[in-house]
């Protein structure tokens, strides 16, 4: 299960061992062990840029996902796609919920994630209860493996 990471962001203030870590157990816990995923770690700039390019709204935004499949529930290995990552968004929210940037890094991980197996919370209030259940699913997953610090509700 390839994590394929990237930080256009130096020095990173996380490490890329660290996340690469969280990423396969993360991948593991979702069943999708077989899966390639890639990561970038960008600054807001970079993230306003992405954000109004594929949304439309010129401004950052905490994590993007892109799909590379259109059928994420195909069981056989495949690329799930790109997660990208504002580490400035992530830790001015971090600090505003109290948690460390890595936990924090964490829950935006899953959400990409989830994102990349077909969730999608813009739907419907039907889709969003549906995708914030696997959320909390996986991130008690990743503090049952010690990965991610308990979350507080």
């Amino acid at each position: 299960m390839p994590v394929l990471l990237r930080s256009e962001v130096k020095p990173s203030p996380v490490t890329l061992a660290w996340l690469k870590k969280t990423a396969t157990a993360l991948l593991r816990h979702a069943g999708r062990k077989q899966c390639e995923l890639s990561i970038l770690l960008v600054d807001d700039s970079r993230m306003a840029e992405l954000n109004t390019t594929y949304r439309g709204i010129s401004k950052p935004t905490n994590v993007l996902s892109f799909p590379m499949t259109d059928d994420p529930s195909s069981p056989a290995p495949q690329l799930l796609g790109d997660i990208v990552i504002s580490l400035d968004t992530a830790a001015r929210e971090a600090l505003a919920c109290g948690r460390t940037l890595e936990d924090y890094i964490s829950v935006l991980l899953v959400h990409g994630l989830v994102h990349l197996l077909g969730y999608d919370h813009e739907r419907g209030e039907d889709d969003a209860a549906e995708m914030t259940a696997r959320e909390k699913e996986l991130l008690q997953k990743l503090v049952n493996a010690k990965v991610l610090a308990p979350l507080s509700e």
